[in-house]
This record gives structure tokens, C-alpha cells and sequence, in this order.
């Protein structure tokens, strides 16, 4: 986050951010039931070594059908917005073009759009994918060492409070943990590859290609589209999401901009699609408050645009705050959000620590020239 206005933000809606430096002793007055947005309430676990960590880890409630997924930030006010959409989501096909004419071939290799995110983010390139793991250890691990393949200034991150958020699936109802091949996880990632502003006819093109679909965009939920956030556990086939245990959690978050022609009625169709779940395309041709607007009965005259999340510019408040609909991921103890903080000065000595079980940079990134800048780094240290 390079924004200060985003900066504070984080700030202000996570609660527990904090640039101050505390004593051991001042570490307990963090460890409290925070209010935040959206009527969640998060409790910090504060952890200053391993065996702490590990402790809670412990003692976390793990069901086997409900695994629980780990992501590692080495700063806490970071919010949960992804590359891609980090600064404005106009660039995220513009990056992709630009990606395709380098590495057309191994792009076109790629058999779903979900796939085109994985081999993007493998190469450091922002998409609307968030990293996270099944293994706590990995995730810890970010949390308190700043990458030295994607990080200039990573003495400047070890000054940051660290955060490691901890996700379950919530309940059997509601299954937001799927697998590559997904209708959701189709749709979602082929959102990624539309321009800014994009209309159902033209996502639905995408989306059909993406999954072989043999129906149209008129069953698209439109409230995906506008809203949605979902977990996305990937095929282990290289060595580093192996090594991770990774996994990713893919957002949305746009609005309509025009309805069958009408602009004036987009954002009451915006918090209309908010509030319903299951609305398709045919649904609001049922409806007299929308079909009055039909023409031709076209879906590419329903249409749509990407938001910036956190902006603060967003028609619909809710953008501002909980763009992705993220909080129903969380993991809860009786209804309240878990976490854990790592104090700067804690970081280096758990990263010392990791060590000993193999959990280092070489091993998280295991790609050949990680493994040899990290092979003459402890050589360098040694002299």
C-alpha cells in the first residue's frame, strides 16, 4: 500500500493498526475486542515466537470439511485489496495485453482464465488473486520477512506490526471453497480479462468459452458480478505453490452503470443486486420496476464497470469498506474475527526460527534463481 490516504484508511477500518513501538508489557493492551466495520468485531493474538504461534494455531476450531487457510502480511494496516485493483482497475487488461504479447505462447497454453491469473501471479504480475495457504507456518512466514525477490525496501517493512488472517468456509449453505473448474471461479477470473466497462453479453461470451458452458449469459447471478469473493484451492502442479500449500482467494466488486439504455436506475439496480441473491438476467425482465426499460431485450445493454475498492469515491458506501463482501471468509469465534500480530522487533528472531523447520525464502520460492541468490546471501554471511 503506497497511498497515504489508503494507509489510513487501513487504519481506520481494521482498528488495530498500530506504528507504535510497544513494550513486551504493553503487548496485552492489543489483545481486545475491536469493533470494525460492517458489525464484525476482531480479537487480535498478539505472538512474539514460534511456540506461541503454534499454540494458537493448536487450538483453533478445524473441521475436516471446513480447512482453514492462512495469509501472511508483513503489515497489518494492509488491507485485503489485491493487485490488480489496488490502484485502478482500469489497468488490469491493459497489464494482461501487455503480459500476452510478451508470453503469448504460455498464456495460450492455459486451458481457463483461472489458470492465466496463476501463471500471471507466478511471475509477479498484480491480478485480482489474493495468495493464501493451507499451511500456518508459510503464512507466518510472510508475515515476518519481507520477499527479497519482490521487495526493495524490506528493512522498512520489518519496522511494520506483522498479520497473519486466518479463513473457513462458514457453513455447508453457503460453499465459497471451490475448485479450479468452477462455474464461480470461471466467472470471476474471466471478470479479470473484460475492459473497465463491460456488458453482460460480453462477460457471458467469456465466461461460456472459459467453462463450455451451454447456456448464456441470461444465467450469469448478477449479484456475483457486482459483489463476490470466493476461495479457490488450485491444482499442486509446480513446485512453489506445492511448497505453499497455496491457494487463492479471488474478488469482484463493480456496479451497473446502465440499465437497457437508462443511466438513472443504475445504482438503485446496484444496491438492488446487493441485497438479492440468485438474480439472473431473466428475473428482471419479470420485474416492472426494470423491464420497463427494455427495448430489445439485449444483454449487452445491461452494463457494468469495474469500482476502485476503498476509494472512498464510490457511489455505494459499501464499496468503501467491504468492497469484496471478503468478511464472510473470516474465521470467527463466536462471531468474532480472529488474528494474529507480530510485533516488529519479533520478526527476525520467529524468521530464525522457521529456519529450523526448512520454512525459508529458497523454500517458499523455490524457483532457480531464488534458490542461487539465496545460496551466495549465506555465503555472504558467513564470510
Amino acid at each position: 500500500m503506497q497511498n497515504n490516504d489508503l494507509y489510513n484508511k487501513a487504519v481506520k477500518l481494521k482498528g488495530y493498526g498500530s506504528n507504535n513501538r510497544l513494550s513486551p508489557k504493553e503487548y496485552s493492551k492489543l489483545e481486545r475486542i475491536i469493533p470494525v466495520c460492517n458489525g464484525l468485531s476482531v480479537k487480535p493474538k498478539v505472538i512474539t515466537n514460534l511456540q506461541e504461534y503454534v499454540g494458537f494455531i493448536e487450538k483453533l476450531d478445524y473441521k475436516k470439511n471446513y480447512p482453514l487457510f492462512y495469509r501472511g502480511q508483513g503489515n497489518c494496516n494492509y488491507l485485503m485489496n489485491p493487485g490488480s485493483l489496488r490502484n485502478n482497475p482500469k489497468f488490469e487488461r491493459q497489464v494482461f495485453d501487455s503480459f500476452y504479447r510478451r508470453f503469448g505462447s504460455e498464456i495460450d497454453s492455459c486451458k481457463t482464465n483461472m489458470e492465466k491469473l496463476i501463471l500471471m501471479q507466478h511471475f509477479g504480475i498484480g491480478t485480482r488473486a489474493l495468495d493464501i495457504s493451507e499451511n500456518p507456518l508459510a503464512a507466518l512466514y510472510f508475515a515476518c520477512s519481507p520477499m527479497k525477490k519482490f521487495n526493495q525496501n524490506r528493512e522498512a517493512e520489518f519496522c511494520e506490526w506483522g498479520e497473519v488472517i486466518i479463513f473457513q468456509e462458514p457453513d455447508v449453505s453457503q460453499i465459497n471453497t471451490q475448485p479450479i473448474y468452477s462455474s464461480d471461479v470461471s466467472l470471476i477470473s474471466s471478470i479479470a480479462f473484460v475492459r473497465d466497462e463491460f456488458d453482460l453479453w460480453r462477460l457471458g461470451a467469456l465466461w461460456k468459452n472459459d467453462h463450455n458452458l451451454i447456456h448464456n449469459e441470461c444465467y450469469i447471478p448478477l449479484g456475483d458480478v457486482i459483489r463476490k469473493s470466493i476461495i479457490a484451492r488450485v491444482p499442486q502442479n509446480n513446485q512453489r505453490i506445492k511448497n505453499q500449500q497455496g491457494a487463492f482467494i479471488l474478488v469482484n466488486a463493480c456496479e451497473v452503470t446502465e440499465v437497457f439504455g437508462n443511466k438513472s436506475c443504475s445504482k438503485d439496480l446496484t444496491e438492488y443486486l446487493l441485497e438479492k441473491t440468485g438474480v439472473i438476467y431473466n428475473d428482471l425482465l419479470e420485474k416492472p420496476s426494470w423491464n420497463k426499460y427494455v427495448k430489445n431485450n439485449n444483454t449487452w445493454e445491461l452494463k457494468f464497470q469495474k469500482i476502485v475498492p476503498y476509494s472512498g469515491n464510490n457511489r455505494i458506501k459499501i464499496f468503501d469498506t467491504d468492497p469484496f463482501d471478503i468478511h464472510k471468509l473470516y474465521y470467527r469465534e463466536k462471531d468474532i474475527q480472529r488474528v494474529v500480530l507480530i510485533p516488529p522487533d519479533c520478526k527476525k528472531s520467529i524468521v530464525k526460527q522457521l529456519e529450523r523447520f526448512n520454512i525459508t525464502e529458497d523454500f517458499i520460492y523455490p524457483d532457480m534463481d531464488n534458490v542461487a541468490n539465496e545460496i551466495n546471501e549465506n555465503i555472504r554471511n558467513e564470510k
